[in-house]
C-alpha cells in the first residue's frame, strides 16, 4: 500500500529538481551583458588602455548572392561608471558582422565626462549587446525601446600598479566578464544615460574609437 506513495514522492522530487535545474540554466550568464574595470585611467605617463569589441557574426540571418551578410549588425551600448557608482559617460556603437572596434579608455571613454570632477582613476565599463532600432544604434536613454540581443564579445587591457616609493606599471589583458542582465539593471543604466544626455552641452557622450 505504501509503494505508490513512495513512487509519487520520488517523482515529485525529480520534478522539483528538474524545475530548479531549468531555472539555473535560465539564469546562466550569457554574452548579452559584459563588464570589466578600468584601472589607472587618468595616469598620463602610461599609454592609453583599450577596449576591443568584436561582432562574431552569430546574428547573421541573410546573405546576398556573393555570400556577404545583409543582416547581423549589432550595437554595443556602453556605460562607464566611476568607482563610486556615478555615471561618467555612455554611448552606442554599431558593429557589422565579423568586425572589431577599438576604444581607448582615456581618449574615447573618459575624454568627455558629464562631470570632470566625478572621473576617478579606476571604474567600471559595461557593454550591453543590443539590436539596431530602425537601422541605427540610438543612445541608450530609454526614450527608444532597445532590445538586448546576445552576440558581441569584448576584451580590455588594464594598467596595474606596483611599488610604493617608485610606482611601476604593467599591462594585463582579459576578456570581459559575462553577467546575467535583468530588466532592472538595463533600465537603471538607461536612466543614468538619460540623465547624462538631459544635462546638456553634449557632455558625457563617449566616442566609438576606430575599426568596423
Amino acid at each position: 500500500m505504501s509503494q505508490p506513495r513512495v513512487l509519487g514522492y520520488g517523482l515529485l522530487v525529480i520534478c522539483v529538481l528538474c524545475l530548479v535545474a531549468g531555472m539555473a540554466v535560465a539564469q546562466e550568464p550569457n554574452d548579452t551583458f559584459q563588464l570589466t574595470y578600468y584601472s589607472n585611467g587618468q595616469v598620463k605617463t602610461i599609454s592609453d588602455a583599450t577596449v576591443h569589441i568584436v561582432n562574431p557574426g552569430t546574428d547573421i540571418t541573410t546573405i546576398n548572392k556573393n555570400g556577404e551578410p545583409t543582416s547581423g549588425n549589432l550595437c554595443a551600448d556602453i556605460f562607464v561608471y566611476n568607482n563610486d557608482e556615478q555615471a561618467v559617460e555612455c554611448c552606442a556603437c554599431e558593429l557589422t558582422p565579423d568586425s572589431e572596434r577599438t576604444l581607448g579608455i582615456r581618449t574615447n571613454l573618459l575624454a568627455n565626462p558629464v562631470n570632470s570632477g566625478n572621473v576617478t582613476n579606476d571604474g567600471v565599463i559595461k557593454v550591453i549587446s543590443t539590436a539596431l532600432v530602425n537601422g541605427t544604434c540610438p543612445t541608450p536613454t530609454g526614450d527608444t525601446t532597445i532590445t538586448p540581443t546576445a552576440g558581441l564579445r569584448a576584451w580590455g587591457t588594464h594598467w596595474q600598479s606596483q611599488g610604493t616609493e617608485t610606482v611601476n606599471y604593467y599591462e594585463t589583458e582579459e576578456e570581459f566578464a559575462a553577467a546575467p542582465l535583468s530588466s532592472f539593471e538595463f533600465e537603471y543604466d538607461e536612466l543614468q544615460c538619460s540623465a547624462i544626455v538631459t544635462s546638456g552641452s553634449k557632455k558625457g557622450i563617449c566616442s566609438c574609437g576606430y575599426g568596423d
